[in-house]
């Protein structure tokens, strides 16, 4: 099966290794806060990146500073029923959700190659002990934290805990209306996850985000979203819909970026520890199997396997749908439809 990626018709073009070195770059220059250091830095990043485009190690793309998300989902359990989403219909049974002891080891392994960690599920707070205990971690080891919650689960208890430790914290909102929330989310609960957000609004301060995901189904209540937001001022991004098991529609206009695809620099973690690089990559017929699980084996022996890269090098130049998510693609209120 690796062969069939060294034929000649396969062979990376010009355009190519443009679209390669601005992935490698891009990235990197958007996280240089000192802009006096901007024009050095990447001089540096370049000659990294020509050394690594020419001299293939099975670890090239993992080696570097700062250069890799590691992305956890600790869980597919959910007390949601959101149309949009139907990972909350396979929940893990106890028996195959990981040791929290494994994700800490893996974590520790790779902090020096993350610029940031994040936790989604399901719901993550349905193991709230446990995203403390990551969040503490990642404190002590220097990675940022993002944490993905519907906001139900939220207490003052945890916010306090968590706002201490200087993380973000992103709260799924599709609509403000009440009229349109049980039939969004499932579940009757808008006023305990507004006034969740109010509290998390307060101890978090601009640490708080919303995220709302563009469908056919949430267009026009994304506007409203956004000026909630704004009135607060609460960050708001927004997310293209993509299809994870659910019932809605993708929005229409939405483009595939022409770039790299930014996942391929990723580390995801499904919550029996399997390790993928994206957790839509297994449209990708060599990637259909985990890379290994952390579980059971050392992440960084992982990575190195000559399939991890393979797989990396394949999304390079796929245009596959998960393509048009905002970590490629950034989606702005402007182009919603009012």
């Amino acid at each position: 099966m690796s062969l069939i990626y060294r034929k000649r018709a396969n062979a990376p073009s010009l355009t190519h290794w443009i679209y390669d070195y601005y992935g490698e770059i891009a990235p990197f220059a958007h996280r240089i806060d000192r802009k006096f250091a901007l024009v050095p830095l990447v001089l540096l990043k370049t000659v990294e990146w020509g050394i690594y485009r020419w001299y293939r190690t099975p670890i090239r793309r993992f080696y570097g500073v700062k250069g890799n998300e590691l992305i956890y989902m600790i869980t597919r359990r959910c007390g949601d029923r959101c149309a949009k989403c139907g990972i909350w219909k396979n929940p893990e049974p106890d028996s195959e959700h990981l040791d929290l002891g494994c994700f800490l080891d893996c974590l520790s392994r790779l902090h020096e190659n993350l610029y940031q960690v994040t936790l989604t599920g399901g719901e993550p707070l349905t193991f709230a002990d446990d995203v403390l205990r990551i969040a503490e971690e990642a404190r002590k080891l220097g990675v940022p934290m993002v944490l993905m919650t519907n906001g139900a689960l939220l207490t003052e208890k945890f916010l306090r805990r968590f706002g201490d430790l200087r993380h973000v914290l992103v709260v799924s909102l599709d609509t403000v209306d009440p009229t349109k929330w049980e039939a969004f989310r499932g579940r009757d609960h808008y006023e305990r996850v507004m006034r969740n957000v109010a509290l998390a609004r307060e101890i978090l301060v601009d640490r708080l985000r919303v995220q709302s995901v563009l469908a056919r189904e949430s267009e026009a209540d994304i506007v409203d979203v956004a000026a909630f937001c704004r009135e607060r001022g609460i960050q708001h991004t927004i997310q293209p819909y993509m299809d994870f098991d659910g019932s809605w529609h993708g929005a229409a206009g939405l483009r595939v970026s022409d770039g790299p695809c930014a996942a391929r620099k990723n580390i995801c973690i499904y919550p029996n520890g399997d390790v993928v690089k994206c957790f839509d990559h297994r449209r990708i017929p060599i990637a259909r199997e985990p890379l290994g699980n952390i579980g059971r084996e050392d992440i960084i022996e992982i990575l190195c396997r000559r399939r991890a890269t393979e797989v990396s090098c394949v999304m390079k130049s796929c245009n596959l749908p998960c393509k048009q998510l905002s970590c490629n693609v950034p989606v702005v209120l402007e182009s919603v439809p009012a």
